[in-house]
């Protein structure tokens, strides 16, 4: 008979009385023989069919009354669909869910808002603020998970919001709450409910410092969509990023702004992170175009070239950049360009509070960097794309094509790409291919 620990859920086939995995004293218990396994109900109670009977009926997707977030679930929410909602402490979680709850609430009925960290006045505060106050919309503070599941057939909502996962504790599962056993157990119950009462549900999950989801990996893969929302605290922009979808389109993105009235939909980007850039260009400033899902979005970034003045280690500082793809390009720059940094420091920005690791801008930090060092700026109305090898090549990047086409709608004029999959000539703008760094800085005048 194989033993687990109620904590951490390592396995055993024997008891053991300290946990070798976590170190817990006394958590072994029996695991579930096979026979008892086998006489419990199905957990969404559909019948046994061949695959040719399966009808696949238009599924009728619910709508958030947020075209954004709908636009990143594929179309909205699916009845019985759950979504793993993850996001750092204050980063406006609770604020989107309450908006959400009031457009599902007044488009099709109740909502029910369960929150085992937050008191019932907590949240009408909140809701107040964001003119979240239908009568559909039931709030329960709670933790235990019989209560939910109570409060779940008394109601018979649409939409269920827990909030958060790693609070909810079940009376018949040992440990405590957040440990790894209760996430495990309490996550795949309210999954059966879900499928089961046909019903969409939204679990928020806390973020580890490493920047995922809180608990075992395993509850990840219980849902059919998780989101995660990042941002700063001192920056208004939030960013939705759709890591997982059975229903849609992975890594998509939508970007909201925050507001005293809640979080406001951007929809066109671009635009929004271009808002502050100078028409006239300052040197050390390129406007570069980045991917996120399946929409491009122009950005400025912003490159500080400044002489250490003889003393001390030059410092490499980035932000909302990778610093170690900053000196692999440094390296390059010295090699193959013939220009010295090494007695200078160096400093990076994307401006607007985003973050990407994407390489499809290492030719626009190239320019930047080579811009502010010899204090020359680029040429006006001019965007630059590409990756960049070690060898100084230009490389080849993705949906190169729409990256193109969206400079043009932001009246740009010219747009040095890579000459290897090079988009066919535009009347509206200019494309310069080039195969190597080299001949970039000379399409940039940067010589």
């Amino acid at each position: 008979m194989p033993f687990h620990c109620s904590h951490c859920g390592y396995q055993s086939v024997k008891w053991l009385g300290r946990c070798p995995n976590c170190g817990e004293w006394d958590t072994f218990a029996a695991a579930p023989t096979q026979a008892a396994t086998e006489e419990s109900p199905s957990w969404i109670g559909e019948a046994l069919l061949p695959i040719t009977k399966i009808d696949l009926g238009e599924v009728k997707r619910l709508d958030t009354g947020l075209g954004e977030v709908d636009r990143l679930l594929g179309g909205g929410l699916v009845p019985g669909g759950v979504v793993l909602f993850g996001g750092e402490p204050g980063v406006g979680k609770s604020t989107l869910l309450l908006q959400i709850a009031q457009e599902i609430a007044q488009r099709y009925g109740t909502v029910l808002y369960v929150s085992g960290e937050e008191s019932a006045g907590q949240i009408k505060l909140r809701a107040s603020r964001l003119g979240a106050e239908s009568e559909s919309i039931y709030v329960l503070s709670e933790q235990t998970l019989e209560r939910i599941v109570k409060a779940v057939d008394e109601v018979r909502p649409h939409l269920l919001i827990v909030d958060s996962i790693q609070t909810v504790l079940s009376a018949t599962v040992p440990g405590e709450a957040g440990s790894i056993r209760q996430m495990r157990e309490t996550s795949a119950e309210l999954t059966r409910l879900t499928k089961a009462r046909q019903m969409a549900t939204f679990l928020v999950g806390h973020i580890t410092k490493g920047g995922v989801f809180a608990g075992p990996k395993t509850v990840e893969h219980l849902v059919d969509v998780a989101i995660y929302m990042e941002g700063s605290r001192g920056e208004e922009v939030r960013i939705l990023r759709c890591v997982k979808n059975r229903f849609g389109a992975t890594n998509e993105v939508a970007v909201f702004q925050m507001r005293a009235s809640g979080l406001k939909a951007i929809t066109d980007p671009s635009r929004f992170f271009l808002e502050e850039h100078q028409a006239e260009s300052r040197p050390g400033t390129v406007v570069v175009s980045l991917m996120e899902g399946s929409r491009p979005i122009l950005v400025e970034l912003q490159a500080l070239v400044s002489p250490t003045g003889g003393y001390g280690v030059p410092q490499r500082r980035c932000t909302g950049l990778d610093v170690n793809r900053l000196l692999l390009l440094l390296a390059v720059v010295e090699r193959r360009l013939g220009i010295h940094t090494g007695s200078a420091d160096v400093y990076l920005s994307l401006a607007g509070g985003l973050e990407t690791r994407e390489r499809a801008l290492d030719l626009g930090i190239i320019a930047a960097v080579v811009s502010s060092l010899r204090n020359r700026p680029l040429p006006k109305r001019t965007v630059v794309i590409g990756e960049v090898g070690l060898s100084g090549e230009v490389r080849a990047v993705r949906k190169l094509s729409e990256r193109v086409t969206e400079a043009g709608k932001l009246g740009y004029e010219r747009v040095v790409v890579p000459a290897k999959g090079r988009p066919a000539t535009r009347r509206t703008i200019e494309i310069v291919g080039v195969e190597t760094i080299e001949e970039a800085i000379d399409a940039l005048s940067l010589r």
